[in-house]
């Protein structure tokens, strides 16, 4: 499957992250929030910090 999302593991730095992230459970809810907030999903970290191991990177969908 070709998403042309960014799969990456390990720790992740909320200080130096510009763009908007959000934390959840399994790239499932990344989509969820991506769909119900109407931003894209670029990159998905697995940090393995239970309970909610997954960092979910977002961005706006560019106007062109």
């Amino acid at each position: 499957m070709t998403d042309d999302i960014k799969r990456s593991k390990g720790k992740f730095d909320p200080v130096t992250e510009t763009r908007d992230w959000q934390v959840a459970a399994s790239e499932e809810y990344c989509r969820r929030i991506a769909k119900k907030t109407g931003r894209r999903l670029v990159e998905i970290i697995d940090t393995e910090d239970e309970p909610l191991p997954i960092v979910c990177i977002f961005e706006d969908y560019s106007d062109d």
